[in-house]
C-alpha cells in the first residue's frame, strides 16, 4: 500500500491499519510524538501542517486494493498529528468519503471537538464506521498547558454527545493519563456517550511519572469500568507497571488484553 499502513510498537493496540494525512500538527501537543517520527525539530512540526503529497489519489488506490482483500481490516485516522487542522480544508472530508465508498471501516481520532462534526454524515447509519476522542485532562488551566491548540474540553464531550444522538459508535482515548484522579472523573461522568474506553498512561516524562501510583491507579481504573458494565482495554505501557500482586490480570480484565483493533474498538 501506498499512504495506508500497519502500526507496530504501542499503536498497534489500537488499530490494523492507519493512515496519516497532514506532516504536522498545529495543536502542539506537549507529549507527541510527530516530530521525532517525523524528524523534525517542534517548532517546525507544529507550524504549518500540510497535507502529504498527492493523498487523495494513493489513498484511493489503497483503498481500492484493501476493498478486494479477503478480511476487511479497519482504517485509524490519524495516529500522527489531527485529521482537522484547518475549519476550511475538506481534505480529511475527501478521505473519509473514499474509505466509506469503498466500504471499508474507519474510525477517526481527534481532539478538534465540535469541528469534527462536520463529516458525521459520513458516519451515520454505518455500522463500520466510529467516532474517537482523547480526554487526557478536564481541569482547563493544565489542559492549556499540555494540549494549547487542541479544542476545549466541553468541545469534545460535545462532539462525544452529538455522536450518540446519532447513532454513531463512539471510543475514548485516555492516554496519555497525565493526572489519574482527572482521568477517573472523566470516566464517571462521561460513561453515558462513550462506548469504548482505551487506556494508557503517560510516558518520557518522568517526573510525572513518579507523581502517581501507577498501579493504585490501574486497580481503581479497572473496578470503575467493570462496575460501570464498560467495554474497555488497558494498553500495555500501564499493565507493565510493577505489581506484585498481579491484580486482576488473569481473573477480571482477561478479556481486555487482547488488542482491539478496529473491529474490537467498534463493537
Amino acid at each position: 500500500m501506498q499512504i495506508i499502513y500497519r502500526p507496530g510498537g504501542p499503536a498497534a493496540e489500537y488499530a490494523e491499519l492507519a493512515l496519516n494525512i497532514y506532516r504536522g500538527c498545529t495543536f502542539g501537543c506537549r507529549y507527541c510524538y510527530g516530530p521525532r517520527i517525523m524528524r523534525k525539530k517542534p517548532a517546525e512540526y507544529f507550524a504549518s501542517p500540510a497535507p502529504k503529497s498527492d493523498i487523495s489519489v494513493r489513498v484511493t488506490k489503497d483503498a481500492r486494493a484493501l476493498a478486494t482483500a479477503p478480511e476487511r481490516a479497519g482504517v485509524l485516522v490519524s495516529f500522527i498529528g489531527d485529521p482537522y487542522q484547518d475549519p476550511g480544508d475538506m481534505l480529511t472530508r475527501r478521505v473519509l468519503r473514499t474509505l466509506r465508498d469503498h466500504d471499508l471501516p474507519f474510525t477517526v481520532l481527534t481532539k478538534a471537538g465540535m469541528m469534527a462534526t462536520r463529516d458525521f454524515d459520513l458516519f451515520e447509519g454505518n455500522p463500520d464506521a466510529s467516532f474517537g476522542v482523547t480526554l487526557t485532562l478536564h481541569d482547563a488551566a493544565m489542559l492549556a498547558a499540555w494540549e494549547p491548540g487542541a479544542a476545549g474540553f466541553d468541545s469534545r464531550i460535545r462532539s462525544l454527545e452529538i455522536a450518540t444522538v446519532k447513532n454513531i459508535r463512539t471510543w475514548v482515548s485516555l492516554e496519555p493519563v497525565i493526572d489519574p484522579v482527572q482521568s477517573l472523573e472523566i470516566i464517571r461522568r462521561y460513561h453515558d456517550v462513550v462506548d469504548r474506553w482505551l487506556v494508557g498512561k503517560i510516558n518520557s516524562f518522568p517526573s510525572v511519572e513518579r507523581a502517581h501510583d501507577w498501579v493504585r491507579f490501574r486497580r481503581r481504573c479497572i473496578d470503575l469500568l467493570e462496575d460501570l458494565g464498560a467495554d474497555y482495554y488497558i494498553k500495555s505501557s500501564l499493565w507493565e507497571v510493577d505489581d506484585a500482586s498481579n491484580y486482576d490480570r488473569q481473573a477480571r480484565a482477561a478479556l481486555h488484553l487482547r488488542p482491539p483493533g478496529y473491529q474490537a474498538a467498534c463493537a
